[in-house]
């Protein structure tokens, strides 16, 4: 895993999302997705601080209010994600979510000191554009969903962000562990207005979901320590493909023109971003 570069651990990163993605989908037919949120994030948990006991890391860390702030943006952008995956096409949620780069791109300079160049603009409103024809802003059925799955994305932006700034002081596992804990503990009190008892399949659904979950933030925030923000952001793209395929195996979800031009317009502005 040490000799992987930050593109490539971005990019399994994007394929353990996607798996996680379908997962989040089937049980959210039935589960609500702040119960999903719980059963992710405390597993995560559970995982994160038997690893640090193990490696006898500080798991209270030494940024403390960096870290609940990461926490805090993670869990706002993870209940954005899984809302809007239960209510929008995979193809289009997953598709909102991977614009949390440009967001990463545009707050950088405010956080790391990351320059954006006339070009970026150029890009970011070419960007814009293609969201827009995800979002269909107006009387769809899909608007408010998509919207929220923006918002989520722009606070998954001022997570990723946080991340790079805490590989300073912190170890990846001390900051996947905040993440979740911090989730784990702002999602259980929908325990006690909104929860339904999951069947055994949907069980071991959950189970999945928190596993692939952690490989994928795991990767994610090694990643995220190698490399420049926008830089390892920018690979998490080919994610859309995986859940794109996936949701067409599953669901039989065959994304019409307004997501596949929509995508390519925003993946293209993001890899040309990257190369500035």
């Amino acid at each position: 895993m040490k000799r992987m570069s930050a593109p490539a651990l971005m990019i399994l990163s994007s394929f353990f999302l996607s798996l996680m993605s379908i997962l989040v989908k089937a049980s959210g037919s039935r589960l609500p997705s702040m119960e999903i949120v719980f059963f992710r994030s405390a597993i995560i948990t559970l995982i994160t601080f038997s690893m640090a006991l193990k490696l006898k890391l500080p798991i209270w860390g030494r940024n403390v209010k960096l870290l609940i702030i990461r926490g805090l943006f993670g869990f706002v952008g993870l209940s954005a994600f899984f809302y809007t995956l239960t209510h929008i096409p995979i193809a289009d949620s997953v598709t909102l979510l991977y614009t949390s780069p440009l967001f990463t791109a545009m707050i950088a300079p405010s956080m790391l000191k990351e320059k954006n160049t006339g070009k970026n603009w150029f890009y970011f409103l070419l960007a814009f554009i293609g969201l827009m024809l995800i979002v269909r802003p107006g009387f769809s059925l899909q608007f408010l969903p998509a919207l929220v799955g923006v918002g989520g994305a722009l606070f998954a932006g001022l997570a990723y962000n946080t991340v790079r700034k805490l590989r300073e002081t912190e170890h990846e596992i001390t900051v996947v562990y905040y993440f979740s804990f911090i989730s784990t503990l702002l999602s259980s009190p929908s325990l006690l207005t909104d929860y339904v008892k999951p069947r055994f399949v949907e069980w071991l659904m959950l189970a999945g979901v928190g596993i692939f979950a952690f490989l994928a933030q795991w990767l994610m925030t090694q990643a995220l320590h190698r490399d420049r923000a926008a830089k390892v952001m920018n690979m998490s793209y080919i994610g859309v493909v995986f859940s794109t395929i996936l949701g067409i195996i599953f669901f039989m979800e065959i994304p019409d023109w307004r997501t596949i031009v929509g995508a390519t317009i925003v993946i293209f502005s993001i890899i040309n971003i990257a190369r500035s």
